[in-house]
């Protein structure tokens, strides 16, 4: 039988091997699927869009060491993020075309995610660095649509 002490003491190690999980979950890679050629996303890879509202394009850093920009995120003005890993901010023209080119899961230690990754000619981005659409963040529309408020399907 346990007693009042050491019951209290089994919490509390319990409790801090819960917290250094969770520090520690922050320093792993996550791991990431394709979805191109699953349903429903299948459905959406190659279809066109135009940005009819407010949208901002951020540029991510991944590693805050080496400083590179590992990816582009476009999320709606109504959602500001911030942070030492933003790189940049700047506003996408309404109007703009984009495409999708392939759908992705990103899975966390403690939540999953699905962005496409899309094409987009703005001269005020950098090259060559891949840009994405979060289905998440006011992005998300039916099923695995994008927010039709915000991007327009043309094709």
């Amino acid at each position: 039988m346990m007693k009042g002490n050491d019951i209290r003491e089994r919490y509390i190690s319990q409790f801090v091997c819960f917290i250094w999980l969770l520090i520690l979950s922050g320093c792993t890679k996550p791991s990431v699927v394709e979805l191109t050629l699953t349903d429903p996303y299948a459905h959406i890879v190659g279809i066109e869009y135009r940005v009819i509202a407010e949208v901002n394009a951020y540029g991510i850093y991944e590693d805050m060491d080496r400083k590179s920009i590992s990816f582009i995120e476009l999320i709606p003005t109504s959602v500001v993020i911030s942070g030492p890993e933003v790189a940049f901010k700047n506003r996408i023209a309404k109007g703009q075309k984009i495409r999708v080119l392939s759908a992705w899961r990103e899975r966390k230690l403690l939540h999953s995610n699905v962005y496409y990754v899309i094409a987009l000619q703005d001269e005020g981005l950098p090259r060559d660095i891949q840009i994405r659409i979060d289905l998440s963040r006011g992005n998300e529309g039916e099923g695995a649509e994008l927010n039709p408020r915000i991007y327009e399907r043309i094709k």
